[in-house]
């Protein structure tokens, strides 16, 4: 078969540990992230004869780094990718630290007509034992093989979808979880096996993509976590601060206790901060926990998204108000 009736799959990398270097390789945990470009890291896997690949850098960076500007030209990139009716799917290359929050981003800007796919490693390139490598190979085997348009992350032989999907772990390559329920799908030799099916999108609200990429600067939403000793220090200084910011504060997610609750120093904070305007969102700090409505408490939104997703979504949102307001 010819290059030119091959599948193109368009990857995209954004740095992180997978395009990693260590300055010895026998010290993996200290290495420069980002320091690869991604067709190093396609150049080794020998699957050119297998599928038509498009690189493009879109950044370089440790994901602790992630900025406004690059989530835009990350947006813009899977766009273009996705509108072009030769394009398969999308590979994204990632930082494991915030990839669940980029996954979020790319759910609630969809839905895509193709498959887009985020891949990472929890070992530099150069490590005995990278991952990265292999988990790319998986990336881009699933982005030939899926069928479904959705956001997924693969990592360790499974797929886990954008809505579910949870970082647990810095010292284990299967750094990533699905939840109390099963990763969507997972590798059995050379196969797929797929273990449920595509539940429902969620409806979230969204900027149209025009308007998040002419924005410099997006809303700002804090994320606030609940613990023992807590009141609401951390909120109230937040609310002094916010009219001498660039950007106010727009938002505070909660990452409560349990079920979603907070002191009732930080419950104080967190009402004052709503009546302030400061939109409230309440999540849980429990890895496979969900917030639920309290029946004493009449503030506050909950949501069934981790606090880190939910910030995301919640920055998403308001920049869509922003945009219905002009």
């Amino acid at each position: 078969m010819s290059k030119e009736n091959l599948q193109k799959i368009v990857v995209l990398g954004m740095g992180g540990t997978i395009a990693g270097v260590a300055s010895d390789p026998q010290k993996p945990k200290e290495y420069k992230a980002g320091a690869l470009g991604v067709a190093d890291l396609i150049g080794c896997l020998g699957m050119s004869q297998i599928v038509q690949i498009d690189v493009q850098n879109v950044a370089q960076i440790n994901s602790k780094d992630m900025q406004v500007t690059h989530w835009q030209a990350l947006l813009s990139a899977v766009q273009t990718a996705n509108q072009d009716p030769q394009t398969r799917a999308v590979v994204i290359t990632h930082g494991t630290d915030t990839l669940e929050e980029t996954a979020c981003l790319l759910e609630v800007m969809g839905p895509w007509s193709k498959p887009v796919v985020l891949t990472c490693a929890m070992l530099p390139a150069n490590a005995p034992d990278a991952d990265g490598p292999g988990n790319l190979k998986d990336a881009l085997n699933w982005a030939s093989y899926s069928n479904h348009s959705e956001v997924f992350v693969v990592c360790a032989g499974k797929v886990h979808l954008s809505q579910d999907v949870q970082k647990i772990t810095t010292e284990d390559v299967d750094a990533f979880t699905s939840g109390p329920q099963a990763c969507f799908a997972s590798k059995k030799g050379e196969q797929w096996e797929i273990h449920r099916q595509v539940p429902d999108r969620m409806t979230l609200k969204q900027p149209s993509m025009a308007f998040a990429m002419e924005q410099a600067k997006w809303p700002r939403v804090e994320m606030v976590t609940n613990h023992a000793l807590n009141d609401g220090a951390l909120v109230r200084a937040l609310l002094a601060t916010s009219a001498s910011e660039d950007t106010p504060l727009a938002g505070i997610v909660l990452a409560g206790t349990g079920m979603g609750t907070a002191s009732q120093g930080l419950e104080q904070a967190l009402q004052k901060a709503q009546d302030h305007g400061v939109r409230v969102w309440l999540s849980s700090r429990c890895v496979f926990g969900l917030a639920h409505a309290q029946t004493d408490s009449l503030w506050g939104v909950v949501t069934p998204l981790s606090a880190a997703k939910a910030r995301t979504a919640l920055c998403l949102e308001l920049l869509a108000e922003r945009e219905n307001q002009l």
